[in-house]
C-alpha cells in the first residue's frame, strides 16, 4: 500500500505529469539519415533528436528539412 502511495505522490509532481503526457515517436530511417548528414556537432545533432522525438513524422521532415536549408544557405 505504501507504494502505492508513494507512486501517486510522484504522480502529482508537475514535471512527472509533464513527462507523461507528452506523445514520443521514434525517429524513422529517414529522419536519422537527414539528421546524420547535417553538419552539426553530434552534441548539437543529439539536441535535435530529443525535441524531434516529440513532433510527429511530418513535422519531424518539415523540421529536418528548413534546417538542411538553412544549414545549405551558410
Amino acid at each position: 500500500m505504501k507504494e502505492l502511495s508513494e507512486n501517486r505522490e510522484l504522480e502529482d509532481i508537475p514535471e512527472i505529469k509533464k513527462y507523461f503526457s507528452r506523445i514520443y515517436t521514434i525517429l524513422s530511417k529517414e529522419i536519422r539519415e537527414k539528421l546524420r548528414d547535417l553538419n552539426l556537432s553530434k552534441e548539437k545533432k543529439k539536441k535535435i533528436k530529443k525535441e524531434l522525438a516529440f513532433l510527429s513524422k511530418d513535422k519531424q521532415i518539415e523540421y529536418l528539412d528548413e534546417l538542411i536549408r538553412l544549414n545549405n544557405h551558410n
